[in-house]
């Protein structure tokens, strides 16, 4: 690993001058001004990397390190953060053996990193070739309708692929087609993690491995309370009519808001749906409701919907509360597929995302609880969930619910939808 040729106290500028390849790296972080040169040298200038790191809710030597794997990568000719791979085409097409996925962009780089070091020993002790391109979630729900169109049969599936969110899996036009054919199975944990006891997560037709979960969690601004105003502490809150036009959601992440319009459905009907659509304000990436330290121009909302990671950001400014809903936090679910006609050597891959280290890796650099059972999650006490249910999911073609839900959600009578 890279040792002191980069260090917390030089600026990002600095930094990514010297080793280009980290840029993308800090783009995943939540940097997104650093792919623009302009911005970069103005305000990467200004800011050192532990700086950075403190803004972004991120131990600085956690963040080093992933700086570091990209310019050892970048040194053996390999590019763990696929900087220079077309995300457009999201499945491999070269390998004996091929892994495909989105990752979340926090454990992105670390999980590669973990993948890269396998993927290593198994070429070399089973001399077969590994194609592979995993992508960051961010990059779009069109990119995934596009390759799923280009589905057709097994033989263009990837031995592996890992995603979050419900569509991709449970639309009846794209994976579910072949779930129903038995070509997946689930090689994960017969007990999950204690923190979802009595969920019931594990697939019960032991196709789909879920391995972690994406928390979705209000970040309450009490400088936008009135005097003895309560902060919404519940969905059912968060509907009410006292809170028209004073919530962000994160409309752009589809994983997340996809779970979320579902599970809203499931539990309020076509009402909830319109009543959340009449409180939205604005639509918030993550990032940027966490990261507002202070009332900027114009309308500010009361409560954002965010992501679990994103409160980290949040706890560096006093007057924002997050707040993990009394109803539960809504789960958009991290799953990989595996193929049962698999091998050893494309077993041993999978077991890679199925390892404690991964599983630490989601819990404790992304705050994306692992269902791995000896992992210890960093949860509230009580942490209550809301899950859609495999019940649900067997019920209902995903593939057309969450088009109808936002029909219903961006229909101009309910007075809001996505802006």
């Amino acid at each position: 690993m890279a040792g002191p040729e980069i260090s917390i106290d030089q600026t990002l500028y600095v930094i990514t001058e010297a080793h280009p390849e980290t840029i993308p790296v800090f783009v995943d972080a939540g940097f997104p001004h650093m792919s623009d040169p302009g911005q970069r040298e103005r305000l990467g200038g200004r800011v050192t990397l532990a700086q950075a790191a403190v803004a972004k809710g991120r131990e600085p030597e956690a963040l080093l390190k992933d700086l570091q794997a990209a310019v050892v990568a970048a040194t053996r000719g390999e590019d763990l953060t696929l900087a220079q791979v077309d995300e457009s085409q999201m499945f491999p097409d070269h390998g004996d053996i091929k892994v495909a996925g989105l990752l979340p962009c926090p454990v992105r780089i670390p999980l590669l990193e973990a993948f890269d070091k396998e993927r290593i020993r198994v070429e070399q002790a089973h001399g077969v070739s590994v194609g592979h391109r995993m992508a960051a979630a961010s990059v779009g729900m069109d990119v995934v309708e596009k390759e799923m169109a280009r589905l057709r049969t097994e033989a263009d599936l990837p031995d592996i692929f890992l995603s979050a969110g419900f569509e991709a899996f449970f639309d009846h036009k794209n994976l579910r087609r072949f779930k129903d054919r038995g070509i997946f199975v689930d090689r994960s944990w017969p007990v999950t993690n204690p923190a979802f006891d009595g969920l019931q997560l594990k697939d019960p037709d032991g196709h789909f491995a879920m391995i972690g979960v994406v928390p979705a969690v209000f970040l309450v601004d009490s400088q936008q309370l009135a005097e003895g105003e309560a902060a919404p502490r519940s969905w059912a809150d968060l509907l009410s009519p006292r809170m028209e036009k004073r919530i962000a959601l994160p409309v752009g992440d589809f994983d997340l808001f996809n779970g979320i319009l579902l599970t809203i459905w499931k539990h309020f009907g076509d009402d909830g749906i319109r009543s959340l659509s009449r409180n939205l304000l604005k639509s918030l990436h993550p990032s940027q409701a966490a990261g507002r330290f202070k009332a900027t121009k114009g309308e500010v909302p009361t409560v954002s919907v965010i992501p679990y990671f994103f409160s980290r950001m949040a706890k560096m400014n006093p007057k924002v509360e997050v707040v993990w809903p009394s109803d539960g936090a809504i789960i958009s679910p991290i799953f990989m597929l595996e193929q049962t006609k698999n091998g050893v050597a494309a077993k041993e891959l999978a077991d890679v995302f199925l390892s404690r280290e991964a599983g630490e890796i989601l819990a404790h650099k992304g705050l994306f609880p692992s269902l791995h059972p000896d992992v210890v999650n960093e949860l509230p006490d009580p942490a209550p969930w809301l899950w859609l249910g495999w019940d649900f999911v067997r019920e209902h073609d995903l593939g057309v619910m969450i088009p109808r839900m936002l029909e219903i959600f961006n229909d101009p009578d309910n007075g809001g939808g996505a802006s």
